[in-house]
Formats: C-alpha cells, structure tokens, sequence
C-alpha cells in the first residue's frame, strides 16, 4: 500500500509525525504504513540481507531474530552472590588481624626474621589485588600460619597469637578500651597503644589519647569515636 510523507508545518499538524493517508482519506502514522495497516507500532515484514529471509523487523531496530541472536552470544556477567561481599569483609578481617599481629612482632622485636617478612607482604599483596588484578591473591597456608606460630612465640603474648593469628580462641569483641589497650582501625592493621583518657582541656568526656604502637616517639591524637576501632588485646 503507498502513501506519502506530509511535509506541512509540524506546529500546526495535530500528529507532528511523519505518515500519510490511508485508501479512506484517513490520516495514519509512518509506522502504521510500515506494519501494511495492521497496528500503528511499527512492527512489519521485511527481508534480511543477513540471514537471507523475510523476518519481523522493528521500527528504526532492524531483524528481530537476528537481533535475539547477538544478544543470546553475548558473555553472560555471573551476579556475586549475596553471601560473596560478606565472605569478603571476613577475609579481610582476618587479614588485617594477623597483619597487626606481624606490627606488634615488629614494635617489640625491632625487626623482621625473612620467614615473617615474606608473610607480610603475602597479606599485604592480598589486600592490593582488590585493586590490582594484575596481584594474585594468596591466601596464607595451614603451614605457614603453623610456622609463624612458633616465630611469634615468645615476642608477642600467646593470647593474642591464639586470638588474632591462629584464631583457635574466640575474638574477644566485648572487651572494653582502657588505658594500655592495644588497638587497631577497623579499616586498618597499624596497632595503636592507649595512653590516657579524659583529656584535660576537652570538653567532652571519654575521650582516649592514643599512639602510634610501632613509633612511641609520633605525637598523640585524642579521639571519643571509638566504634571505628578493634581492640587487639
């Protein structure tokens, strides 16, 4: 069926689209020509140069099936699931607890043996793969966190190498912070020591001087949000 283009002003045609007359002197929208008077959305037959026969088309969207098919070939993204983001923050909490552990080892001893060093940057190359794929994860082994059991061993109390390190105690998370805690950020492993409360010319009331655990000779900082710290021991 033929019909033509109305090139009328647009502001004073009621439709604004282009289309044409139908048989019955009817206005009717391109679309509606397209699909041969059967619905006014666009839908129509047509050949394919690509798979060689007459196929539905969309509107402006060309072969529908040929369309389908490039969507279907695409790689499909597998979703995380729910449980992987919490399974990340576990990990990663365990990571920074044995990190702070090899900082202790390293304020009291004043160095590292090579055994330790080398588990060191493993978990600190852990945390950078989240941001570098080019970094491999590796998580520490059943045997290296046996071995760095006994290197620790009589540098850093066993209490907190049974918490934090081998983890064969439970977390202790209800403690309370006091003066001579050993702390760390939630969100990092530097262990941080308490050396007093209520400052003197603060204002407010429990707030907590701490420094630095493996640099004594750093400034203070007194700080009364404490939520965002782990107490290691």
């Amino acid at each position: 069926m033929g019909y033509r283009r109305n090139y009328g002003n647009r502001y004073n045609n009621n439709y604004a689209m282009d289309g044409g007359y139908d048989s019955t002197g009817r206005w009717r929208s391109e679309a509606w020509h397209m699909d041969g008077g059967a619905n006014d959305e666009g839908w129509h037959q047509a050949f394919c140069n690509y798979c060689g026969k007459k196929t539905e088309h969309g509107r402006g969207s060309g072969c529908v099936p040929c369309g389908n098919r490039s969507l279907s070939s695409r790689p499909r993204i597998a979703k995380p699931s729910p449980t992987a983001k919490l399974n990340w923050k576990a990990d990663r909490e365990v990571q920074l607890d044995r990190s702070a552990v090899l900082c202790i080892y390293e304020a009291n001893a004043g160095s590292f043996p090579n055994f330790l060093m080398s588990l060191k940057e493993q978990l600190s190359n852990n945390w950078k793969s989240q941001y570098d794929k080019r970094v491999k994860v590796r998580k520490l082994t059943d045997k290296q966190i046996e071995v760095g059991a006994k290197v620790l061993k009589g540098v850093v109390d066993q209490d907190i190498i049974d918490r934090l390190w081998t983890r064969v105690s439970p977390r202790n998370t209800g403690a309370e912070i006091k003066i001579g805690s050993i702390i760390r950020m939630e969100s990092a492993c530097d262990p941080r020591i308490v050396t007093g409360k209520n400052c003197p010319w603060s204002r407010y009331d429990n707030e907590f001087e701490i420094k630095s655990l493996g640099n004594p000779n750093s400034s203070s900082t007194w700080t009364s949000d404490m939520k965002d710290y782990v107490i290691i021991k």
